[in-house]
């Protein structure tokens, strides 16, 4: 795979973006988080089927998830900011002239599927956002833009060396161990669960054989207090990378969190998983995952709301747990009962389940 990059000494405006590429090219630009970044990587195997040398136009985010697809034959690279955001049309007119396709995916979400607070598609009435952005998949979207057939093919490439490391802790953690990774928190304060605590002490006290990898930002530290002399619970958030934790969500048996890179890298995995959704609907994300069960507030009149919050000033917050209600109104009892009988399944037949949940 090449690596091109944006130069940093010259003007954007004097760069010929390593010019005109080979044969039939596409370019496909995103810049974005992690999930962004592994929604795109399904469509670039359809990309190579019709023949194209494919480049992916992404910043040093998206480079993380992206460097080790096989399905890419080029990443060109910039800067957050490199471009001013004023100059961003030119600037990709001018790049698209190095290809015969370009495939713009910006703001395919972010505007078009999910309203940003400083613009007006918040101020729509609520009922208006689910009417225009609650009915589309963002990744038949994202195909759809794209003009690459169905079905979805995210896929998150680990290195060899991420292989073996993943393996070898997998293997560290016992051989009849259930391995659960939760992933504590996403882009923004929607993306939080308050009950993790319940959980874990329930799973802990239920199965002996379980073990259960808590994940996350630096921020999500705060998540695992009381946790980190529990030696069943592994702490890894702000420890691991993005890379390191993808590598080694593939090796686990059950993956939980919120809509979040985690959960994108193994949604076409035949990995079980529960995703809590938040601004969006479950005709959004999920539709087309495998074996994911998709769980919604309850008795929430904001949810769906379909805006990328950047913090509580247009998200409704729970008085008694601090978190978006969205995310309080998913019921520990409707995740127990998931966990209780995908983990009882697995040797472990013989539990029974705890006397204080059996009415």
């Amino acid at each position: 795979m090449r690596v091109s990059r944006l130069d940093k000494e010259v003007s954007w405006e004097q760069q010929d973006y390593g010019g005109k590429r080979p044969g039939k090219s596409v370019c496909v630009q995103r810049y974005g988080g992690f999930g962004d970044m592994l929604q795109v990587s399904s469509i670039l195997p359809g990309l190579k089927d019709q023949g194209f040398y494919v480049t992916v136009n992404t910043d040093t985010v998206g480079f993380d998830i992206i460097k080790n697809d096989p399905y890419v034959d080029e990443i060109f690279v910039q800067e957050h900011g490199q471009v001013e955001n004023s100059k961003l049309g030119e600037y990709w007119e001018r790049l698209s002239k190095c290809f015969d396709k370009f495939i713009m995916l910006s703001e395919s979400v972010e505007r078009t599927l999910l309203a940003l607070p400083e613009l007006r598609e918040s101020t729509w009435h609520p009922d208006f956002r689910r009417m225009v952005m609650g009915t589309v998949d963002y990744l038949e979207a994202t195909h759809a833009i794209a003009e690459v057939p169905l079905p979805p093919r995210v896929r998150f490439y680990p290195t060899d060396e991420e292989r073996k490391w993943s393996n070898g802790f997998r293997k560290s953690l016992g051989k009849n161990t259930f391995v659960l990774m939760w992933a504590l928190s996403g882009s923004s304060v929607h993306k939080t669960w308050p009950y993790l605590d319940i959980i874990i002490a329930r799973l802990l006290s239920t199965f002996p054989n379980v073990k259960i990898v808590t994940c996350g930002d630096s921020l999500s530290k705060v998540l695992e207090c009381g946790w980190e002399k529990e030696s069943r619970v592994i702490t890894k958030s702000g420890e691991w990378s993005i890379r390191k934790t993808l590598a080694f969500a593939e090796r686990c048996d059950f993956v939980v969190g919120p809509e979040t890179g985690i959960l994108n890298a193994v949604s076409m995995l035949s990995i079980p998983k529960i995703l809590m959704l938040s601004h969006s609907s479950p005709m959004n994300i999920g539709k087309n995952w495998i074996n994911a069960f998709i769980l919604t507030p309850e008795k929430t009149p904001c949810y769906p709301c379909h805006i990328l919050h950047r913090g509580f000033d247009l998200c409704c917050r729970d008085d008694i747990t601090g978190t978006a209600m969205c995310a309080a109104n998913i019921s520990v009892e409707k995740v127990w009962n998931i966990l209780f009988e995908k983990i009882k399944g697995v040797g472990n037949e013989h539990v029974s389940r705890p006397m204080s949940e059996v009415s």
